[in-house]
């Protein structure tokens, strides 16, 4: 099934580009230039396959909070750190760290199969996967990640997060997925694909390393938000829509996610009241909870302005949030959803996202300036019902 066929390279601010056509071919790799170099998967010592992402070095889940929480430690104390270390659940400790159970409806479209979420609570790209595996009724465990020590991802080559290691009943090892497009693109494709090998679905995502104009080595995993569909069973039709799904998963990512951070600590007051919400998740001391929210929310607030600069947002950054929205329900048009009947893969990446600030000024600011809030609240229902569960995949994407 489904390798990428990929056009010839064109120079685009790197040396090397390569883009995907809009149909994938379902026999032939990924077309190699003589300075492009795929490096191959490797086995650790887990028996585990390794999908290295570096696609997004300065947006990956996490990024913005480890940032603040660790100057905020190193200046203030350690208690800063752990300000995603948190949990709404009660949670159990195992020799994994702490882990917690969803239980859900099993996909109907899925093998037997144990799923292992690492994770920050509060981080997007995080609640994004969360969102995509509730829709669908994967049942998983989730491992919380300290931001500070990650000491539950030190066998980890890979230290970001969201990182899913996947365990195929019957199979020896274990899959390892990296980055939040990665991580879905992939499971979809293992839930319409009939051949329900993993380890050959992996081999489409492969780690591709090129050079910059400066000479600057520049990585990135080819076909991040695209599902790998066999060709003899996509309708023209869905091939148009899933098109359109892969623009806005990447403008998700590329573009939606970067106003978070500079409109929840737009002011002093609301990124102590993000702190506030974070610290009280969980019983801090209170040397440690006054540390993180104070010191944390010190430190992100000065870097949000500089990442108001550095995505060129209006003065007043809710307004690029609001215009944001809008251009996502001029998407939608009259449509429940932007998959139409039902969420697509870009319905919950934007729902993922916007669930990991619910509760905060901004998110009250954007239900109530913008229309956002119908479309939202039946996205959202849609995943904690598992609506996807119910619905078989296989030949249908």
């Amino acid at each position: 099934m489904a390798a990428s066929v990929w056009n010839s390279c064109r120079t685009a601010g790197q040396k090397f580009v390569f883009t995907p056509l809009l149909r994938n071919c379902s026999q032939c790799g990924v077309t190699q230039s003589s300075k492009t170099s795929f490096r191959p998967l490797r086995d650790a010592s887990i028996q585990r396959r390794e999908l290295s992402s570096y696609a997004n070095s300065t947006r990956t889940g996490g990024r913005w909070l480890r940032l603040g929480l660790g100057v905020a430690g190193l200046t203030a104390v350690s208690g800063a750190g752990y300000v995603t270390y948190s949990y709404r659940q009660a949670m159990a400790t195992t020799a994994d760290g702490p882990v917690t159970t969803a239980q859900c409806q099993s996909s109907v479209d899925l093998p037997p199969m144990k799923v292992t979420l690492y994770q920050y609570l509060t981080c997007p790209f995080c609640c994004k996967t969360r969102a995509f595996l509730d829709y669908y009724g994967i049942d998983y465990q989730v491992v919380e990640v300290n931001p500070l020590s990650r000491g539950e991802i030190s066998w980890s080559d890979y230290k970001k997060v969201p990182i899913v290691i996947v365990e195929v009943d019957g199979k020896d090892d274990k899959q390892q997925l990296n980055d939040s497009s990665v991580i879905i693109s992939v499971l979809k494709t293992f839930m319409v694909n009939t051949h329900k090998d993993l380890d050959k679905i992996v081999t489409y995502y492969p780690l591709m390393v090129t050079e910059d104009a400066n000479g600057k080595e520049v990585r990135e995993i080819a076909n991040r938000h695209w599902v790998m569909v066999d060709l003899e069973t996509m309708s023209e039709e869905y091939g148009k829509r899933r098109r359109s799904e892969v623009k806005w998963r990447k403008w998700v990512d590329d573009h939606f996610v970067h106003m978070l951070a500079p409109n929840i600590y737009r002011s002093q007051a609301e990124a102590l009241q993000a702190f506030d919400y974070i610290t009280n998740v969980q019983n801090f001391g209170p040397w440690e909870k006054w540390a993180a929210k104070y010191g944390g929310s010190a430190i992100m607030w000065t870097i949000a302005k500089r990442l108001k600069s550095k995505y060129q947002l209006k003065d007043d950054v809710r307004e690029s949030l609001y215009d944001a929205a809008n251009d996502w329900l001029k998407g939608v048009g009259k449509k429940k959803f932007m998959g139409g009947s039902q969420p697509n893969l870009a319905d919950l990446a934007v729902y993922g996202v916007l669930s990991s600030i619910e509760g905060f000024d901004t998110f009250n600011d954007l239900m109530e300036n913008t229309k956002m809030k119908p479309w939202y609240e039946r996205t959202k229902n849609a995943v904690k019902s598992h609506a996807g569960a119910n619905t078989t995949h296989v030949h249908a994407p």
